[in-house]
């Protein structure tokens, strides 16, 4: 009786414990109209830069800040690995909002690998601190790679805390929207967020990594409902925003429409929360579990 393994270029090595490469990132009124304009995030704290204290960072800058110091020039992945992996989820817990003129450094650290069903799922914990070294941000995120086999045991040395859950699976969205999403969405958010992947964007990888067409990517998806929370539920204040996550789930394919739902929004007095979803144009969930937490 022989037992089947993944062949070498799928199988992966825990690498728990081991942190990326650290980097720095001026905040500068370019690169906040920039990333705002990407996800058509037109909130006047991000443009008028004559406003007294400058523009407010768009809290989505964490993810452009996170993919450009996600490498481990230390370990060398297979190509067939990194192929595979699909993002799964993120939380991000803001401990104040970056400002033009904010220099921001990013280092991550791998805290979790466990082999699922689908693959490995791997979770990493992203720290971002201003010049003084204080804490701004930190995210907590997770991928799986799909088909891969985990060479070695699980194992887990951190991981976010538990998020709030809603009082009732049942009843109508507290509000609904639906709207188009541009076909060039994925080329104006990869430039803007400085975030590129050639399956958001080039339609041949596309369909050779066997999707139907270029899809949005998923924080672009997340972001943009992320949008539609705080213009409706938070005044518009992206100030007041203290933690966002989401579950990546379906994919939004440009030139289609998307809905975002408002499933309950809770005043527990010092902290509103609202639970909300992303559904694609075949009312497929795109973003599950979606929870913005508020001030």
């Amino acid at each position: 009786m022989t037992t089947e393994t993944a062949p070498p270029d799928l199988r992966m090595t825990s690498d728990v414990g081991r942190y990326t490469i650290a980097r720095s990132f001026e905040v500068t009124a370019r690169s906040i109209t920039a990333f705002a304009g990407g996800v058509s995030d037109f909130n006047p704290v991000y443009f008028e830069d004559d406003r007294p204290g400058g523009l407010i960072a768009h809290p989505g800058m964490v993810f452009s800040w996170q993919w450009n110091s996600r490498f481990t020039p230390d370990v060398e992945y297979p190509l067939e690995l990194v192929r595979r992996g699909v993002h799964a989820w993120v939380d991000v817990q803001f401990e104040r909002h970056a400002r033009e003129g904010d220099v921001i450094s990013s280092q991550g650290q791998s805290v979790a690998v466990k082999q699922v069903k689908p693959g490995v799922l791997s979770a990493q914990h992203f720290t971002f601190r201003d010049s003084q070294g204080e804490t701004i941000a930190i995210m907590d995120t997770g991928g799986i790679t799909r088909g891969a086999e985990l060479d070695g045991d699980e194992a887990e040395i951190a991981s976010a805390p538990p998020l709030p859950q809603r009082s009732t699976e049942s009843g109508e969205p507290v509000w609904s929207t639906t709207f188009p999403i541009d076909p060039q969405a994925p080329h104006v958010y990869t430039e803007c967020a400085d975030i590129w992947n050639p399956i958001h964007t080039e339609r041949k990888v596309a369909l050779a990594a066997g999707l139907p067409d270029i899809i949005l990517h998923g924080s672009a998806n997340i972001l943009i409902a992320l949008r539609e929370v705080i213009n409706r539920s938070l005044d518009g204040d992206p100030t007041r925003v203290r933690r966002f996550a989401g579950q990546f789930r379906g994919m939004i394919i440009p030139g289609t429409d998307v809905t975002v739902n408002a499933l309950e929004a809770r005043d527990e007095g010092d902290r509103e929360i609202v639970f909300y979803e992303m559904r694609n144009h075949l009312g497929e969930s795109a973003i599950a579990n979606g929870v913005v937490v508020a001030s």
